[in-house]
């Protein structure tokens, strides 16, 4: 789903859209929805991960937890750069020396970047985030102490409402305002936040989800629509600004919980759909390539071909997508698999 509203997002921007086209994709497809949505999934996922590290082990190797986030992002991350470098050496393609500091540090959310390698400000925000998670959770016994817990992620559910006024009022300092900055690391805490719900109250959310399946569902789908209507139609901007994201990772944790306290739910049976696996599987590798192809042909000095433009732009995602997640990422699995000690 979050892989499907990216793509969707930029579609409206590839060359050749029509304006009929741009006006529907525009509106059904959130691009920045999309991309908070993995934020939320990531934060559950490596923090429900650590639990069970944690419950298995009696630890949390950070070691092995590095290693093994290098090897699943990195490759295909310094792949794409590779693409790149070699895109401005032989066409008029061109990235600032900014850019590219901020490609190789994980820093693109802090600086300028261009379309073809604006999407990397994401990946930046995950792994600072990451960097500072699971040291934390394991230095402060945070899998034991709830509050100690709640008080860490606190900080950018507080912080980034703020952050997002400011950004809004264009009163940001310039490092922060140039970029993404840590605008939308309260989605990513609260994902965490939802999985250490979960792991302390996995019997009463479960009981919760079976009893009231409709109304949990309601409520969170609720949260994640109402502000897309309001943002959309540039409604209650004081509320929104704010808040708007906050209420939508609010929303989509509650759907996360819900799924996977109750797979059998009727919204949730068409996840297990083959089709829709293979596709949540691929979505890093897809996410990773889509830029070049969605990039306006003329920054590499090409003509316009139909395989950068709408709708044909779609088709070397998906090839592309295929070949780096079967041949770059899927033969690393094994040597991730010796960096897993539980």
């Amino acid at each position: 789903m979050s892989i499907i509203l990216v793509l969707g997002a930029h579609s409206s921007v590839v060359t050749g859209v029509s304006p009929e086209w741009f006006s529907v994709l525009n509106w059904l497809f959130d691009g920045s929805l999309g991309v908070r949505f993995f934020f939320v999934i990531s934060g559950f996922l490596i923090t429900w991960l650590m639990f069970v590290e944690q419950e298995r082990t009696g630890r949390v190797n950070l070691r092995e937890f590095y290693v093994r986030r290098a090897l699943r992002i990195l490759p295909v991350y310094y792949a794409y750069l590779a693409v790149l470098l070699a895109l401005q050496l032989l066409t008029q393609f061109r990235l600032s020396a900014l850019s590219w500091l901020g490609n190789i540090t994980f820093t693109t959310n802090f600086l300028s970047a261009s379309w073809a390698n604006g999407h990397l400000w994401s990946l930046a925000q995950e792994e600072q985030f990451y960097f500072v998670w699971p040291t934390l959770f394991r230095l402060t016994r945070a899998f034991r102490r709830v509050s100690t817990a709640a008080f860490i992620l606190a900080a950018p559910m507080v912080l980034c409402p703020m952050v997002r006024i400011m950004n809004y009022l264009h009163v940001l300092p310039s490092l922060l305002s140039r970029g993404r900055g840590f605008i939308s690391c309260d989605s990513i805490a609260i994902g965490c936040a939802s999985a250490i719900i979960f792991a302390r109250r996995r019997a009463a959310i479960r009981e919760i989800v079976s009893a009231h399946g409709s109304l949990v569902a309601t409520l969170g789908a609720t949260l994640i629509l109402v502000p897309y209507v309001f943002t959309g139609r540039y409604l209650l901007g004081a509320i929104t600004v704010p808040l708007g994201q906050t209420s939508q990772a609010v929303g989509f944790s509650i759907l996360i919980l819900q799924s996977v306290s109750d797979p059998g739910f009727v919204l949730y049976r068409p996840l297990s759909w083959r089709w829709m696996s293979e596709v949540g599987v691929l979505s890093y590798s897809f996410y990773i390539w889509q830029q070049l192809f969605c990039t306006n042909p003329s920054e590499f000095g090409f003509a316009r071909h139909w395989w950068m433009t709408f709708p044909g732009w779609l088709v070397p995602v998906v090839v592309v997508g295929l070949l780096s997640y079967y041949c770059l990422e899927r033969p690393l699995f094994r040597l991730r698999a010796r960096f897993r000690s539980w």
